[in-house]
């Protein structure tokens, strides 16, 4: 797993450009697994390599807490949300380091206005042919996955009418979003060679699609979620989306067109968990809400085989509960102050 952060300046709460000291000092406890990324106002955590969910649970909960109190040292707060509702993007210093001020040379304003943060999620993959499959049959689900992670309904103080305005700004950027199917792992490494030998692209990491094959590591690697704003829901989304993929390896759906795809994922964006599904089998349409109780029942062999039966209780909190970016905007609603909601979201990140 890999989990971007915001970096906080701790009274104002706005963006703060501290993330190279707070790299600096994770380093010493992390190693490898801290990682700056485009701006100085994020940071990345990255699990190891992890046997099961309970692993996973147990490096992100103390390292988690490690990097809060180092970032409390310096005066800083780090908050899970995939975009902060009033920093400006102008204000907004890039990382030295020579891929990102190449890559911000080239994208200009469109890579400027992208101050988001992202959560990916990698499945180890027996083989290639196993892999092909369960990335063409995850493709189906994204906008599920989406719309149950959804944290970024502001942009620069404004309310921009959707639950995950990021998804909307990773769009405009190249080689991003909604990938396409793949009939062979030949098709794919076909496009990645002619991609490489055109120099479109130096490697799969120039690849910004919302799910995509990393041969180098043996993995599918999904990232279209927002980063959920509770700890529980980002485990939640490890589970379901590795129960998912082991359904959908022992029942393969049929696909649907690209243009249903976009569709769902803009339903997914523009109205969270209340927007319109389209079942890849039937063709029936329900609301992510609907679907996620359907899907639930589905793959409950296959999260109990992978050991994610409690994991069931915490996605039906979040139908309950509602997403990160449902509660911000219920806060805004009654009249809270970016500050104010900020810091309950927050303090609720651990509940």
């Amino acid at each position: 797993m890999e989990i971007e952060l915001q970096v906080l300046e701790k009274e104002t709460l706005a963006l703060c450009p501290k993330g190279p000291c707070l790299y600096q000092k994770a380093q010493k406890h992390l190693g490898d697994l801290i990682k700056p990324e485009a701006y100085q106002s994020m940071i990345e955590l990255t699990t190891p390599v992890c046997d099961d969910l309970k692993e996973v649970e147990n490096f992100l909960s103390g390292k988690l807490k490690l990097l809060a109190a180092l970032a409390e040292e310096e005066g800083l707060i780090l908050w899970a949300a995939s975009l902060h509702p009033f920093s400006l993007a102008k204000d907004q210093e890039v990382w030295e380091k020579p891929r990102y001020e190449k890559i911000f040379s080239e994208l200009q304003i469109v890579g400027r206005r992208f101050i988001a943060q992202g959560l990916h999620i990698h499945l180890g993959m027996p083989d290639v042919q196993t892999a092909i499959i369960a990335y063409n049959q995850l493709r189906l689900y994204l906008p599920l996955l989406l719309a149950l992670s959804t944290s970024s309904p502001f942009y620069e103080g404004q309310a921009t009418g959707l639950y995950s305005y990021r998804s909307k700004l990773f769009e405009a950027l190249p080689l991003a979003g909604l990938p396409r199917a793949f009939a062979s792992w030949e098709e794919f490494s076909c496009l990645v060679e002619t991609l490489k030998r055109l120099n479109i692209i130096q490697s799969i990491r120039d690849l910004w699609w919302d799910i995509r094959l990393q041969p180098s590591l043996g993995t599918v690697e999904v990232r279209v979620y927002d980063v959920p704003c509770y700890f529980k829901d980002i485990l939640s989304l490890v589970a379901l989306t590795q129960g998912l993929a082991r359904y959908l390896l022992e029942y393969p759906l049929p696909s649907l067109p690209d243009e249903i795809l976009a569709y769902q994922k803009w339903q997914a964006a523009r109205h969270g968990l209340e927007g319109r599904f389209v079942d890849p089998q039937t063709l029936s349409v329900r609301t992510y809400r609907e679907e996620l109780a359907l899907i639930l029942k589905k793959i409950e062999p296959f999260m109990k085989e992978l050991g994610l039966e409690k994991y069931k209780g915490f996605l039906k909190k979040i139908v309950i509960r509602g997403t990160g970016a449902e509660r911000m905007l219920k806060l805004y609603q009654k009249g809270f102050s970016f500050p104010e909601m900020i810091r309950l979201m927050i303090q609720g990140f651990w509940s």
